[in-house]
């Protein structure tokens, strides 16, 4: 449908709406409508709506008898229903005055329009207090509305955990259904508060997923019998109850489709209508099943007929995909209506690919969340005041690139192979000689050869060549694949063979497999995690450049916003990336792919460890925007700003690096591929040299009080007028915190050095809030929204860790500690997966073993960290969240652990001439024996460092941001590991709800917001406490600490879902030079990985193992030879059989 045609049909709709004197308008139509346009059309409907309201006050004081005419004057008063107050004062979060109304005579159980009740309203725009005060009155916790949903479902789809764990208190029922079958968990989002308080009470009641996902499907199933049932016994299909609403209505409406099927060939009536006059198709397109619709447009359902509103299906269709095909059909309808003979074009049309009805509807990146439209309008007018202000970043080029078309500036190359012949030493495990020396000898040599791949069995070790070698192209690609997945032994061990090895492992177990690559700073994972990107997309990708480009354009964004230069790494990754790749199982083709993202290196923003660099986006900045464009931005050069200055070499001051340039250009094409406008593009450097400039604020006490004040306000103006905020709101949320206490507001002044906090934090939470939507919109990218979604579909991750790390200063805040915490657990999983797991395995079915693998003291070291509630991170907490936290209390009580513990993994690093501890650093420095060596850790600071949340001052001011990016960043919320909840529910919600949860309110208050914890802590004391509340109680905002544990722990589950495919990188030399092995270097490194562990227990144990069925099916015909005339021995008895028969050696049943 043309442009023209569709403002034409919504000028339509518009007409319809004010001939007939209604109110209200679906903001998805006044979307679409031009801006000028729609600021008419609204102001119109506002006059319209004033003359309504005056003749309906009209009407009723002359029908209650109000004989005298009211004068004018000091006493008139405006008479508003009590049932109207009482909802906007729950919506404005004016707690009082609900008391108020409450006591006079306000209904507590009275019914909203959508038949919730204010329950459901205090769920939607999260009041807790005025939940629990109806919650005290008898209000009903498990209401339903028209669609069936409880004010559970509510808070769930709008991610108030406060409000779940209140219903959850009052007896709410989690597993209560709405119209489409769905129960309050599935519109939580994954990874939230609200989704991880569910699922924890579920589990504390025994209740599994598996049994909810068969509850699901129960309605269905159940109904589908029931109509089998009727059309066995004769009945009709057609009968209607009271209301006019036959079965074929039920079945649409909730997307029953077999139901629906099953009806249709029995001679349902297509175009039967209810008392309301809405059609089958009006509720298939409604409710946005779209089966449905197909299924009853190809039985050639009507679709022009009028509902009592006068609206066709496609009138109130819940997705652009149904509008579209609504529209196609009635324009099909029409000609057969002229032409009955013709014969209908519509099985004719490209057939619609299948789409489930939860498809998610993935929203403009850019558009603000939870705004209404007037807000959205506001916005656009003031960013355009604010480019203007600005004389604008650049000049708005006449046409916007087609972002699709852009791909990266690569020079075209003959491709080139070089592949070294396969080798006796291929395999590590098949040596004769087994010791670190001649393990050692053999890697040394493959090097010295180009070959810097070889197995360990199913592992593959990857030593980084710091050069290019030949082997990468498509051309290599395509010699490695096989029907098989079994290592190829015509080719040397390759990348390329363990990928598809996890491919052709992913459809045989019908089981995920995930790649976990480790090992130091600069060994080459996130290298080897192209690679096998690399070779997946070309091995199953439907439109192999399409999606191959599209990785292409990721890497480079992830590299510009989360890589840095390091010592040890010039492109060294500052966050973990597990990478998804989703492939259909009926077509055994990748359909999709997603990012998961964790601990992004934030501090780094702010401080740099000696000889390390910022994040590399800002040197793009610096060295590759135009003169014109950096005066825009009030840029200069490296040493004007604290934040680059710090590490800054005198070479990279005097000259820009021209690669800067270059990566600056594809980096910027790589943006418009994701959907980015060129002003889209300039406001996201706004943002970044905002961030730039505010580490630049500089704070003085003017008195003997030595509370703060900005030094410069003309750079205060400067920033708040790139962050589109209020100047003097900034400086006020910077140095002043606002507390709210048994009703009364305190003001407290901040110090120096707290204001120089607050500055810093509010730069880190940006930078990681921007960083966290690039990786959203990375995400939607990523997604094929073509593809069906009815397939199963199976999983092969990446995971790509930052490598260890030791400087001469190791901190909290320069997250070194993280770091070495987090690969230490990766460590242990890897190590329970390659040695634990297949040990006990061996000991149990009675393998002799020649060595047994221990754990060592690395599990002390894990215990030091992590243990609850003695552990670091839990002294950290708990020192974090007191009010009154002081540093040296922390020192004390890891000073205290250390003494009573009796292991040598972790110990204090300060003792005087006499070999006893110095008072002074009394448990501020301590050293920990890790796996890959020994690292003293300071940690001072590291209490404030911990503290990763905003001050609710400075949330409200962002809040209150006219930039349109920056408004969303700090409107969305948080998931538990930090990052933003992506801006669509993993089960989409269509129709009236979505435009009913779409209006969150933006009216809230500070203090209101600033009460929460409060408000949630005295009710935990009042409804007493259980295993449950103590689980899930709360000491406040989370900390680095709480997401460190958080990200650590989904990790770990989901490669415990999966098959794991282990890839060892090495480093040859810690000088990143080419053709250089460092024996003793990577001596150390084959020995912490435990690489001759790793071959005697490969060359001992099992490697393969099958079970009894896998076994007979894949030898078939020697197990059916052996067996002969025994057809009723069990298979682990015809197992046995078939290997007694063929006389092998070494084998286990």
């Amino acid at each position: 449908m043309s442009h023209y045609h569709f403002i034409k049909c919504c000028c339509f709709q518009l007409c319809n709406v004010f001939r007939t004197h209604e109110m209200e308008i679906e903001q998805c139509l006044l979307e679409s409508l031009p801006l000028g346009q729609r600021q008419r059309l609204v102001k119109r409907m506002r006059c319209d709506q004033i003359k309504a309201y005056y003749e309906r006050e009209k009407a009723f004081q002359k029908r209650e008898g109000y004989g005298k005419k009211l004068k004018h004057g000091k006493n008139q008063r405006v008479r508003f229903n009590l049932a109207d107050m009482i909802q906007d004062a729950i919506i404005r979060h004016d707690d009082k005055e609900v008391l108020r109304l409450l006591k006079d005579g306000a209904d507590p159980h009275m019914l909203l329009s959508s038949g919730g009740s204010l329950l459901h309203l205090c769920a939607r725009y999260d009041n807790a207090f005025a939940a629990e005060i109806l919650i005290d009155r008898g209000v009903n916790v498990n209401h339903q509305d028209e669609d069936f949903w409880t004010s559970m479902h509510v808070a769930c789809a709008c991610d108030n955990p406060d409000i779940i764990l209140l219903l959850l208190l009052a007896g709410a029922n989690v597993l209560l259904q709405d119209v489409n079958g769905n129960i309050a968990l599935d519109y939580a989002v994954e990874g939230t508060e609200s989704s991880s308080i569910l699922l924890m009470y579920l589990e504390e009641n025994g209740v599994e997923l598996n049994s909810l996902r068969q509850m699901k499907i129960q309605r269905a199933m159940t109904m589908l019998t029931d109509v089998r049932q009727l059309i066995s016994s004769g009945g009709s299909v057609n009968q209607k109850n009271d209301e006019g609403v036959t079965l074929l209505h039920v079945a649409c409406a909730n997307g029953y489709k077999n139901v629906a099927s099953l009806i249709l060939d029995h001679g349902a009536d297509l175009n039967v209508v209810d008392n309301q006059y809405w059609t089958p198709l009006h509720l298939a397109a409604k409710y946005g099943q779209t089966n449905l619709v197909k299924l009853l447009l190809m039985h050639q359902a009507n679709p022009n007929l009028l509902n009592c509103n006068n609206e066709k299906p496609s009138d109130v269709a819940a997705s652009d995909f149904i509008e579209e095909m609504l529209l196609k059909a009635e324009i099909v309808w029409e000609e057969k209506m002229k032409d009955p003979l013709a014969v209908s074009t519509l099985s004719q049309e490209e057939p619609y690919e299948e789409i489930i009805h939860d498809l998610p509807t993935i929203s403009n990146k850019l558009n603000p969340l939870a705004l209404p439209i007037a807000k959205q309008d506001s916005l656009l007018e003031k960013d355009t005041m604010f480019k203007d202000a600005a004389k604008g970043l650049c000049k708005q080029q006449s046409q916007d690139s087609a972002s699709e078309n852009v791909t990266v500036n690569t020079t075209t190359k003959l491709e080139q192979i070089k592949l070294m012949p396969p080798a006796p030493n291929d395999d590590l495990a098949s040596l004769s000689e087994l010791t670190d020396s001649s393990l050692l000898y053999e890697i040394q040599k493959r090097f010295n050869n180009n070959q810097i791949y070889t197995y360990v069995g199913d592992i593959l070790l990857l030593v980084n060549p710091f050069k290019e070698l030949p082997i990468y192209s498509t051309m290599v690609t395509q010699l490695y694949l096989n029907n098989s997945g079994k290592l190829c032994s015509s080719l040397p061990p390759h990348i390329f063979s363990c990928a598809e090895r996890a491919y052709h492992m992913l459809f045989q177990e019908q089981h995920p497999q995930c790649f976990i690559l480790s090992g130091e700073s600069g060994s080459g994972k996130t290298e080897a995690c192209k690679q096998i990107v690399k070779h997946l997309t070309c091995r199953a990708s439907c439109s192999k450049n399409t999606f191959d480009t599209k990785i292409k354009h990721v890497n480079c964004i992830l590299e510009a916003f989360g890589h840095a230069k390091t010592p040890l790494n010039d492109f060294s990754s500052c966050f973990i990336k597990y990478f998804e790749l989703q492939f259909c199982e009926r077509k055994k083709t990748l359909i999709a792919a997603r990012i998961y993202t964790y601990m992004l290196e934030k501090s780094r923003v702010i401080i740099q460890p000696l000889n390390q660099s910022n994040f590399h986006v800002f040197y793009f900045m610096m060295d590759g925007l135009s003169a014109e464009e950096k005066y825009t931005l009030h840029l200069s050069n490296l040493s004007a700003h604290r934040y680059l200055s710090q590490t800054v070499s005198e070479e990279m001051m005097l000259a820009a690096n021209p690669q800067n340039r270059e990566k600056l250009t594809i980096l910027k094409q790589a943006l418009g591929a994701l959907g980015f406008n060129s002003l889209e593009v300039e406001n996201l450097f706004v943002i970044l040299s905002a961030i730039l400039h505010l580490g630049d604020i500089r704070f003085t006490a003017l008195t003997d009080a030595e509370t703060a004040f900005v030094s410069d306000l003309q750079l205060l103006e400067q920033v708040a007028g790139m962050l589109q905020v209020s100047p003097d709101e900034l400086a006020s949320a910077l140095t002043t915190d606002v507390q709210y206490f048994k009703g009364d507001t305190i003001v407290r002044r901040h110090t120096i050095e707290i204001a120089d906090f607050y500055r810093d934090l509010l730069a880190k939470s940006l930078y990681g809030r921007l960083f966290s939507f690039l990786v959203n919109t990375i995400n939607c990218y990523l997604q094929n929204q073509d593809e069906s979604g009815s397939d199963q579909v199976f999983e092969i991750g990446v995971l790509d860790i930052f490598g260890f790390e030791e400087f001469q200063k190791n901190t909290f805040e320069q997250a070194s500690l993280c770091v070495n915490m987090t690969n230490e657990k990766i460590h242990q999983y890897i190590n329970e997966v390659l040695f634990l797991q297949e040990q006990a395995e061996c000991v149990q079915e009675g393998v002799a073993m020649e060595t047994m693998y221990s754990p060592g003291n690395h599990t002390a070291a894990l215990d030091f960290f992590f243990q609850k509630p003695s552990g670091f991170l839990s002294m950290l907490d708990e020192e974090s969240q007191s009010i009154w936290s002081v540093e040296q209390s922390l020192s004390k009580r890891i000073q205290s652990y250390l003494d009573t513990s009796d292991t040598n993994t972790v110990y204090s690093s300060t003792k005087d001439g006499n070999g006893n501890l110095a008072i002074k650093d009394l448990g501020s420095t301590f050293t920990v024996m890790h796996y890959a060596g020994r690292v003293t850790y300071e940690i001072a600071g590291a209490i404030e460092k911990n503290k990763d949340s905003l001050s609710q001052n400075l949330i409200f001011v962002m809040k209150t941001s006219e930039n349109v990016v920056i408004n969303q960043l700090f409107q969305s919320k948080l998931t538990q590991t930090g990052s933003l909840v992506p801006p669509y529910h993993s089960l989409k919600i269509k129709g009236c709800k979505a435009a009913l949860l779409s209006k969150k309110t933006s009216v809230t208050c500070a203090s209101g917001e600033a009460k929460k914890y409060i408000e949630l802590s005295k009710l935990l004391k009042k409804k007493g406490t259980s295993s449950f509340l103590q689980r899930l109680e709360r000491g406040g905002p989370t900390t680095v600490a709480i997401q460190l544990r958080k990200s650590l722990a989904d990790i770990i589950g989901k490669l415990q879902n999966c098959t794991p495919h282990s890839v060892h990188c090495i480093k040859p030399n810690n000088s990143k030079l080419p053709d250089t092995f460092d024996n003793f270097y990577v001596s150390a490194q084959l020995q912490y990985i435990g690489v001759l562990d790793m071959v005697k227990i490969i060359r001992h144990g099992y490697p393969v193992r099958l079970s009894f069925t896998d076994f007979l099916s894949r030898y078939k015909d020697l197990a059916d030879t052996a067996a002969g005339e025994k057809k009723k021995l069990s298979a682990k008895e015809r197992c046995r059989l078939v290997l007694q028969q063929c006389k092998l050696q070494g084998w286990q049943v």
